[in-house]
């Protein structure tokens, strides 16, 4: 039942958040509940004018975007939340958690509406901090140097260390929400890595299913229209909540929670037999907000500031000083977080290797990328990329570069038909539930074949999903060739390919750096990590369907989709269509029976 919870609270979280988004823009628009940008008062008199003196707007010196977006969207992340919980699994000891972080909700709402100030703000969050710790036990007994050691602490020491975890997140994640789906996508990784690495500890699925399933669901339905140029900011309501969350979230880790199911009921508990997951692993899954938020503050107070006062001197905004593109920059901060994340994972990953230096490479060359960033001249990218050596473009390219770009293209793109072509021969006769995916999904896709195609982040996602479930049924059953007497596994020769894809994809990446219609978006950037949703499930089903070799393939071939060429507008339809070839085939071939004979 584990599984199909997990299914079954992303999807609602997800689908909740996706349609109650848009409504949440069309009632700010109405009502006039904006973010309003710097400079606004250059190019909108009349509505600042009339923003400031009903206090519905806030302005601060850090703000990236030119027109007013509302920043209400933090409703739908909490509600996402909440409700999908309310109609699949509601632990029965975890009230005093939901409720602070409720109160961190309702105040950072009022905080969007009418600015409050930042001691007062200050004073709830280190109020609901040390009701949530005392009300549900969280205060941290031990911390992990490594796998093998730990450190006690005496009671008052750990409780107020829990208290500063959860402050601290909280305006971590508040400070980072700088540009469109920034915070919002690094929260996403930040609690997916964590969530692996409780699940890699504890083997325990249960508190992922009430606590990170739903929200990275929410998020993603969210990060459809935060993704720039964005229509809806989560503001300080959803900045505040999922600070918190994410706070609750690195205690329990680290305190070795779980959710236990007795009596009809899943309670929180601490479990104490579990692997250590060590203090450096869990600050690397939260590399970059943790490290800026840091860096800033310090760096406000040896110049005599206040440290809570917003400026434009975060790491991202570095980015884009020194020639990043708004969305580069946010997808540089994903990739960043993704790369430190790993280089925390590897000892708990593999615990048979000695890798526990891992962690501490990492938070050398996270605090030395931060620092350095800052030390950059402006236009730094901008200029690295002058040098044509091997950045190219199609356009300033030669005729025989260009010849060899196009065919380059060419072979990567048929590669990934053959690829989702052989799919289903490959996959013989399917599990059932493999069948009944596939059915479903390719009626989906049929449903969405004419709509408007504009490489958008649901079309991503649709193909993102029937891919995974193309993969799963190939790799169900092992199908052989027999040349001249001797046998010869297909799945072999399909794996054979996948490594030709990464390399050559890695490679014409590359070479194309500064090709204008090299489409890269946020959105698309947090799809590929879906297919780690996948090791979350129950090792039985991991083993039964080798999911670990599907999630490494689906990233590989998301991947290469997402680097190809916006300039061939029938891609992304041949691609749907393939895949509805391909779902059907598997769906006959599973329910109907469909053979061929020879």
């Amino acid at each position: 039942m584990s599984g199909i919870y997990t299914i079954l609270i992303f999807l609602t979280a997800f689908a909740l958040s996706l349609v109650i988004a848009p409504i949440l823009i069309r009632f700010a628009k109405a009502k006039r509940l904006y973010d309003l940008p710097d400079g606004a008062h250059s190019n909108d008199t009349l509505l600042v004018e009339e923003f400031s003196n009903n206090n519905k707007i806030k302005q601060t010196p850090r703000r990236v975007h030119t027109t007013p977006i509302p920043r209400l969207g933090g409703i739908a992340i909490v509600s996402a939340f909440f409700i999908s919980l309310a109609i699949w699994k509601l632990p029965s000891n975890m009230a005093a958690i939901y409720i602070c972080s409720f109160l961190m909700f309702i105040i950072g709402l009022i905080d969007d509406l009418k600015t409050l100030s930042a001691k007062f703000r200050l004073f709830i969050q280190l109020s609901a901090s040390i009701f949530v710790v005392l009300l549900s036990n969280l205060e941290i007994n031990s911390i992990a140097i490594t796998s093998v050691n730990s450190i006690h602490l005496p009671y008052m020491i750990g409780f107020l260390l829990s208290v500063f975890i959860i402050i601290g997140a909280i305006n971590s994640i508040n400070m980072i929400d700088g540009l469109d789906g920034l915070a919002g996508g690094v929260v996403l990784i930040g609690i997916s890595l964590l969530s692996y690495i409780h699940f890699l500890s504890t083997h325990n699925i249960n508190l992922l299913i009430i606590f990170s399933i739903p929200i990275i669901g929410a998020i993603l339905g969210f990060l459809k229209y935060n993704t720039h140029p964005s229509s809806i900011f989560m503001g300080d309501s959803g900045s505040n909540w999922l600070g918190f969350m994410i706070g609750i979230f690195i205690i329990l880790i680290i305190n070795n929670s779980i959710v236990i199911e007795k009596s009809n009921q899943w309670l929180l508990i601490n479990n104490g037999s579990s692997n250590i997951i060590p203090i450096l692993s869990i600050i690397l899954c939260l590399s970059i907000p943790i490290f800026d938020t840091a860096h800033v503050i310090i760096t406000r107070l040896l110049e005599g500031k206040n440290p809570m006062k917003p400026d434009k001197r975060h790491f991202h905004h570095s980015l884009m000083k020194i020639g990043f593109s708004h969305p580069q920059s946010v997808v540089a901060v994903y990739f960043l977080m993704l790369f430190f994340g790993i280089l925390g994972i590897l000892p708990i990953a593999y615990p048979q290797y000695p890798l526990n230096w891992t962690p501490v490479v990492g938070i050398i060359l996270l605090t030395t990328c931060i620092v350095f960033s800052l030390k950059l001249n402006e236009g730094f990218i901008t200029n690295l990329a002058g040098y044509k050596i091997f950045l190219t473009s199609q356009k300033t390219a030669g005729p025989k570069i260009s010849f060899i770009l196009k065919y380059w293209e060419h072979l990567n793109r048929y590669t990934i038909y053959c690829i989702l072509l052989a799919a289903p021969l490959l996959s013989g006769i399917a599990p059932k539930i493999v069948g009944l995916s596939a059915a479903a999904m390719c009626i989906v896709m049929i449903c969405t074949l004419f709509l408007k195609k504009s490489y958008s982040f649901f079309e991503s996602f649709l193909i993102a999903i029937s891919s995974t479930i193309l993969l799963t049924a190939n790799n169900s059953n092992i199908i052989w060739i027999e040349i001249l007497g001797k046998k010869y596994n297909l799945q072999e020769a399909y794996n054979l390919l996948f490594i030709w894809l990464i390399i050559s994809t890695l490679g014409f990446f590359i070479v194309t750096f500064k090709r204008k219609y090299l489409v890269i978006a946020p959105t698309d950037f947090l799809l590929a990590i879906l297919p780690l949703i996948l090791l979350l499930l129950p090792t039985d089903i991991q083993n039964e369907y080798k999911l670990n070799i599907i999630a490494l393939r689906s990233l590989v071939l998301f991947a290469a989709l997402r680097t190809l060429s916006k300039r061939h507008e029938m891609f992304f339809y041949k691609i749907h269509f393939i895949c509805i070839i391909a779902l059907a085939w598997i769906a006959l071939t599973t329910l109907a029976g469909l053979r061929l004979v020879y």
